[in-house]
Order: C-alpha cells, then sequence, then structure tokens
C-alpha cells in the first residue's frame, strides 16, 4: 500500500511539473512585462532591501513524495507585492526553505499553529499543506534579518538524534508544556545542507560546511528559527531533522554554545530495523538515481546524477563520501543500507564531537521505555529543568498517546508492516558498523556521555 502511495504521488507530481512548466514560462513573460522581474534581479543583487521579500499567492501544490525539499517550482503561486523582510517575523510565519540563493517562508493560517507536534508530529509535513502564501527573499535579506534579530533570549535545548529512536515522543512532552516552543525537524537547514553538497561532490570539495558562506547562512537560519512566538515561552525545544543532526553536531556548539545539547539513540538492532520499516520502498526518486548510478552506461552519461537517497543519509565527511559512494558499495545500497548508514554516519559524528570536548551527552530510548518517570528526571535536571507535578503530569499525559499518530509512521501500521532481515543483510550491515567504529549487528551499545 505504501509503495503504491508513493508511486501515485510521483505520477501526479510528474504531470504537475509539465503544467507548472508552462505556467511559469507565461509568469516570467508577464513578470519581465509589469518590472517584476526587473525588481527581483536588483533584490537579488542586493539592493532594495526594504522591498525585497516577495508575497506570493500558492494556488496548488505538489511534492512527489512524502518527504521533501520544498522548493519554488512545488507551488504554483502568482505574485500580490513586494513587502519588508520583517513582515517575515509574524507569528503565523515560518522558515521553511533556504538555499545559497533564497529563503523561502510558509504563511498559514494566524489560527493555525504548525509547530503543535501533537497535531504535526513534523514540522516538515505541516508546512507545504498548510501553506497559503510564501514569502521569498535573496539570502542576502535572509541573513541581514537575521543579524538584526540576533540570537534567541530564550534558554534553548537542542535535540540530535538518529531517527526512529523516541525523539518524536521527547518533542511532544517538550510540546505539552506550556512555557516551552517545540519545533519537530524543520527542514530548512537540510535544504541548505543538500545544496552546498550536491555542489561539493561535483568539485570533489566537501569542507563546505566549514566555509564562512554556509555558515553564515546556517547562523542566521537558525536564528529565523528560533524567532519569538509566544509571549509565555522561555523554552525552545529543537529536534534536528534526523538526516541533518550530523552538520547539526559539528555546527551548533561551535555557532552556538550556549545551547543545551542532546542526542538520543536506541540500540543497533533495533533503531535499524525500525528506520527500514517505514522507508522500504518510500523513496522512488533515489530507486531511479541510484539506477542511474549503477547502470554502466548511464552513469557515463550522467556522472554528476548522485542516488538522492544516500545522499539524504551521507554525511560531508570527505573519507566517508568516498566509501558510501564506492563502485561496490553503491552496487548493493539498497533501503535497508540506507537505514545503516543512516545511523553509523549519525554515532560517528556524535562520538567524534564527544571526544573533541563538545558538552553533548546522549540519552537512550530503551531507558526512556523502560522507566520514562526516571528518565525525565535525570534530562530536566541536566537542562535545569524543575520537575514539577503538573509537570510530571504533563508528560504522562503526552506519552500515553501515539506520538506519531496519523503519520505514515503510525503505530498500528508499523504494527501490521512484516519484514525479513536475511543474513546477507546482517553481514552488510556489520561492514558499516565495522567500517564506523561500532559494535556489530545484536550487540549492545551505549555510547560515550550516555546519562540515564
Amino acid at each position: 500500500m505504501a509503495v503504491r502511495i508513493i508511486n501515485v504521488l510521483f505520477m501526479k507530481h510528474c504531470i504537475y511539473l509539465v503544467i507548472y512548466s508552462l505556467f511559469r514560462c507565461c509568469q516570467l513573460i508577464s513578470w519581465w512585462l509589469t518590472g517584476v522581474q526587473s525588481h527581483l534581479t536588483s533584490c537579488r543583487n542586493g539592493e532594495n532591501y526594504e522591498s525585497s521579500a516577495q508575497l506570493l499567492r500558492v494556488w496548488k501544490n505538489s511534492i512527489g513524495r512524502i518527504i521533501n525539499i520544498n522548493l519554488r517550482h512545488h507551488f504554483l503561486s502568482t505574485h500580490m507585492r513586494f513587502v519588508h523582510p520583517t513582515y517575515a517575523l509574524q507569528k503565523h510565519i515560518t522558515l521553511m526553505t533556504v538555499t545559497d540563493k533564497e529563503a523561502i517562508f510558509s504563511i498559514h493560517d494566524p489560527d493555525e499553529d504548525v509547530l503543535d507536534v501533537r497535531k504535526y508530529p513534523f514540522l516538515s509535513l505541516a508546512q507545504p499543506t498548510k501553506t497559503n502564501y510564501l514569502l521569498i527573499m535573496p539570502i542576502s535579506s535572509m541573513i541581514k534579518l537575521g543579524e538584526e534579530l540576533g540570537d534567541p533570549k530564550a534558554k534553548v535545548i537542542w535535540i540530535y538524534h538518529t531517527g526512529r529512536c523516541g525523539s518524536t515522543a521527547m518533542s511532544q512532552v517538550f510540546n505539552s508544556l506550556p512555557d516551552v516552543v517545540s519545533i519537530s525537524e524543520p527542514l530548512c537547514l537540510f535544504s541548505l545542507e543538500m545544496v552546498f553538497k550536491e555542489k561539493s561532490l561535483g568539485k570533489k570539495e566537501v569542507a563546505y560546511f566549514n566555509s564562512k558562506d554556509y555558515q553564515t547562512i546556517y547562523k542566521n537560519a537558525v536564528r529565523l528559527i528560533l524567532k519569538p512566538y509566544r509571549k509565555e515561552a522561555k523554552i525552545f525545544a529543537v529536534k534536528s531533522q534526523a538526516y541533518m543532526s550530523k552538520i547539526d553536531l559539528q555546527l551548533i556548539p561551535k555557532l552556538f554554545p550556549e545551547f543545551c545539547e542532546i542526542f538520543m539513540y536506541r540500540g543497533i538492532k533495533e533503531q535499524i530495523i525500525s528506520m527500514y520499516k517505514p522507508t522500504r520502498g518510500g523513496h522512488l526518486q533515489g530507486e531511479i538515481s541510484l539506477a542511474v548510478a549503477n547502470n554502466p552506461l548511464l552513469s557515463r552519461l550522467l556522472p554528476n546524477v548522485y542516488p538522492s537517497s544516500i545522499l539524504f543519509v551521507s554525511c560531508s565527511n570527505q573519507q566517508h563520501l568516498k566509501w558510501v559512494f564506492k563502485k561496490e558499495n553503491l552496487l548493493k545500497s539498497d533501503d535497508f543500507t540506507i537505514s545503516v548508514i543512516q545511523f553509523v554516519e549519525t554515532c560517528f559524528h556524535y562520538k567524534e564531537m564527544v571526544a573533541k570536548g563538545s558538552p553533548v551527552v546522549a540519552v537512550k530510548y530503551e531507558h526512556l521505555r523502560d522507566d520514562n518517570a526516571k528518565f525525565f528526571e535525570v534530562l530536566f535536571n541536566h537542562v535545569g529543568l524543575e520537575l514539577t507535578p503538573e509537570r510530571k503530569r504533563l508528560i504522562d499525559q503526552a506519552l500515553s498517546e501515539d506520538s506519531q499518530k496519523g503519520t505514515f509512521l503510525d503505530r498500528k501500521r508499523m504494527e501490521v508492516k512484516k519484514i525479513e532481515i536475511t543474513p546477507a543483510m546482517i553481514d552488510s550491515a556489520n561492514d558499516y558498523l565495522n567500517y564506523y567504529g561500532l559494535p556489530s549487528w545484536g550487540e549492545h551499545l551505549t555510547l560515550p556521555n550516555t546519562i540515564s
């Protein structure tokens, strides 16, 4: 059923792209005739900051897959007017996508709280479906806006994780507390990462995240994610997008040393199986690009086509990228291998940051499952929050619900979905686990600085 849904989404998106291409051609001609295009060009050149944000009305959107980086062409939209970039600081406007060229904000109904993790377990699922208008500004304007806003005044708890490890339940717990704004997996940092990663692979340069340009955009995007939302909110709890945790682990402590950092993970076997279940057969575009990369003729004709599914889960380490994209490793890559890479890469970079003296600590899903009262007592003590009786009550209420109810990760759907893990798959997993210095399949894992 899930594979069928993915295929239908993809086919509908292909039809949409044909329609959008025709519409866009007509739109650009209209903008050229009316002067909109010339104003956009001047704004991209760093001029007219006060009117550099373009407000567009959305008529239709199409994403083509369940998890998607939302770009301009995913929305059939029309120009309304130009506004000051500070327009983006309104409470019902959230940063959705950042590239090296522009920032895209989602504008939804003022009564619609897309940050409500109980209703929308992932911000990335809420934004495209609830977007009524877009606000698009050149990246130079976003940077200036972020610098004017400055670092957040509230306490910030930043949660890194391996994915499928209880991190959404933790986000839902923070979401239940009235003095906390919980933000679950914003995709805007991941969209920035993917743009720079794809460009660097083409140039055989992978140290892009250390560049001044990348870090400047990244820092100001974080500032805009953490803009003030509610007067009573004294704390932000931000959960990284799972694939982005590898980069966030390296940049957050450098750019925002005052943030409190938590890393969440679970046992090796359980983690990889839990990741593999919902993703098996769910990345049609990744399968197509992987087929191109593995075909002797097509890979020569299209040398810069990289499997998007592997790009998503790989990090920026040059040695690791060479290993992951080795021909023999590409040939055996599948959805199971993607799940393995996501886990080993994230754990590796956590261990690397701990070895460098980063103050990040780890919490383990199994501890939450076995004794959630003790788990949150230890966690709240570490982050400097008092675990009052009222907070305990709200935590118990939040944990009583399926944190991903209504999504493709719904607990009931996962329980009925059956998968088979063969000895060959385990051998393949062990190749990656051993390469990244982790225990073998089924062995116990306790990462350094794990609190319990």
